[in-house]
């Protein structure tokens, strides 16, 4: 059955590249990645199913999860409501979906009965579900495979609307489908969804998640992994993950299960379950996606950790000078009530170097801030940079004539709360361990976006202040800041070298 609606659909791919020289591959979702999505569900053997595929395109999804049904001979009788209001896909999908009934029929004796709708999946769902009410007419569906489509949802779009608060900006269009779909679960009901990454870690997306974890929860995750050119770089998490949510409670020390893969998904790397709150933060709903054992390793290594910054009397801000947001106040020298800007490139190998040429004139008391001790970290690194965490020791001492100091909007900082200064093993503690091969795989994990989110790194942990001063001791009697120094001093004093 799958392989029929596969067939067809490169049919209707070479057909469209001839003749209007369309490119519409992008749009279908792979063979491999459609039989790894059906393989998801766990379907309790009945009578009938009611299944939803919204944005079936031609039908793939649909033919990939009802083929593996009915070879696990899980249902008598299946309904399948399909959503796709592209006309040219119409006809394939109709195509695919009635040889599918005939398949259904003759190869295993299961009644398929499908429905498609030629409607905007998201606006034909949106006034029953801002009213939290299913049409008369239909049904909640015990199963959803979707692939919705992916593309950038502006705040004035009509689909948006259908998000209701739970993001923040730009948002993406397969969010508004995801919501619509969960929604249209029964209870106990499974949704498969292939999602763009970002729905992973994405602080707009917070509300979303935290929306979805309050109905169900997140049984599956499947991370799809490109190989890092660069040796120094781990491999990067591609444009979309898989994810199974279950419309239900959290069942008590529920293990959530993991798998990743670099192809398409037909090589698939199984991962040792894990306890849901080590994967899944409970307040932001924000997913880690660990790439294999060692990656789960390193997760419980850290979060075993008994400290994090607050607990040490430390927090991580961002940066307070936006420089375009302020042209008429930067200065290239010193001059009256001008004070030094800190910039990203005035990191170099761990230190930090003013350059001399950039000052502002604090228009606005949140521009200037105490000349102190602290780390400063850039928000995005540059792609020259070898690391995730890039960092720099900042002695107040290095401009001793200024009361006052700011930063720029691209870099984040780590300082005391309660106004004293950090002091050197501290200093040198913190910056040897956000320097360390453990904390940059880390952190890594922790997000998938290149830029170091301040708020995210709140909860950071990390180990003992004892055992912080003394990683910093041995890293001010070595006398060098470089990584591999870093790395090995913290790998000593946390017994973590064989």
């Amino acid at each position: 059955m799958l392989n029929l609606a596969v067939r067809n659909t490169r049919k209707l791919i070479r057909e469209k590249a001839k003749e209007e020289n369309v490119r519409i591959g992008r749009f279908f979702t792979a063979k491999e990645t459609a039989a790894l999505m059906a393989s998801f569900f766990t379907v309790p053997k009945t009578d009938s199913l009611r299944i939803l595929d919204p944005g079936a395109g031609t039908g793939i999804l649909s033919a990939a999860l009802i083929e593996a049904i009915c070879r696990r001979g899980e249902a008598k009788e299946i309904t399948l409501v399909c959503y796709e209001n592209d006309a040219l896909f119409l006809p394939v999908l109709e195509k695919n979906l009635g040889r599918l009934r005939q398949k259904c029929r003759r190869e295993y004796g299961v009644t398929l009965a499908f429905r498609i709708r030629e409607e905007n999946f998201v606006l034909s769902k949106h006034d029953q579900y801002s009213l939290s009410l299913f049409a008369t007419e239909e049904e909640p569906f015990d199963l959803v495979i979707m692939n919705p489509p992916s593309a950038p949802l502006q705040p004035k779009a009509p689909e948006y609307c259908a998000l209701e608060n739970t993001c923040h900006g730009v948002s993406d269009m397969a969010f508004a489908f995801a919501a619509m779909a969960f929604f249209s679960l029964k209870e106990g009901g499974q949704l498969v969804a292939s999602l763009p990454v970002s729905y992973a870690d994405s602080v707009n997306l917070a509300p979303l998640r935290a929306r979805l974890m309050r109905e169900g929860y997140i049984e599956r995750v499947h991370a799809f992994f490109r190989k890092s050119k660069d040796a120094y770089r781990p491999n990067e998490a591609k444009g979309s993950l898989l994810i199974k949510l279950v419309k239900a409670p959290l069942p008590a020390d529920f293990k959530i299960l993991l798998s990743s893969s670099f192809g398409k998904g037909k090589e698939v790397t199984l991962l040792r379950p894990m306890p849901y709150a080590d994967i899944v933060n409970g307040e932001s709903g924000a997913i880690v996606l660990p790439e294999s054992e060692v990656d789960i390793a390193i997760l419980s290594l850290v979060r075993s950790f008994p400290e994090n910054l607050g607990s040490l009397h430390l927090r991580m801000r961002t940066g307070l000078t936006l420089e375009s947001r302020y042209p008429t106040a930067l200065r290239s020298a010193p001059g009256e009530g001008a004070i030094p800007l800190i910039c990203p490139a005035d990191l170099d190998n761990g230190t930090v170097r003013h350059s001399g040429k950039k000052y502002i004139v604090p228009v606005i008391p949140s521009l200037a801030q105490p000349n102190r001790n602290m780390i400063l970290l850039k928000r995005v690194p540059a792609k020259k940079d070898k690391r995730h965490l890039y960092c720099g020791i900042y002695f107040s001492s290095q401009l001793p004539h200024f009361r006052y100091i700011s930063t720029s909007n691209k870099l984040n900082y780590i300082e005391r709360t309660d106004g004293n200064e950090l002091d050197s093993p501290l200093l040198y503690g913190l910056y040897a361990i956000l320097s360390s091969d453990l904390y940059e795989r880390y952190c890594t994990l922790l997000s998938k976006s290149p830029q170091i989110n301040a708020k995210s790194y709140a909860d950071l942990p990390l180990p003992e202040e004892k055992l912080l001063r003394e990683i910093g001791n041995r890293l001010l009697t070595s006398r060098l800041l470089t990584p591999g120094i870093c790395n090995s001093t913290v790998n000593k004093v946390l017994r973590l070298e064989k």
